[in-house]
């Protein structure tokens, strides 16, 4: 039970970050619930996507 709750967990973080970085929130919930600390791990060392916030036109 434990490791499916941490998985959820790895899910959620890493949706979290990747809406920080402009990222694609429905794909890397996906991942990180397929894959989990990998998908974390992957957001986490990419760079910001084009958005508002960043200065492209």
């Amino acid at each position: 039970m434990e490791l499916i709750a941490a998985w959820i967990i790895f899910g959620c973080a890493a949706a979290s970050i990747a809406k920080g970085k402009n990222r694609s929130v429905v794909l890397w919930v996906i991942l990180g619930l397929l894959i989990g600390p990998f998908a974390l791990l992957a957001i986490a060392l990419m760079k910001p996507g084009p958005g508002p916030d960043q200065g492209y036109d």
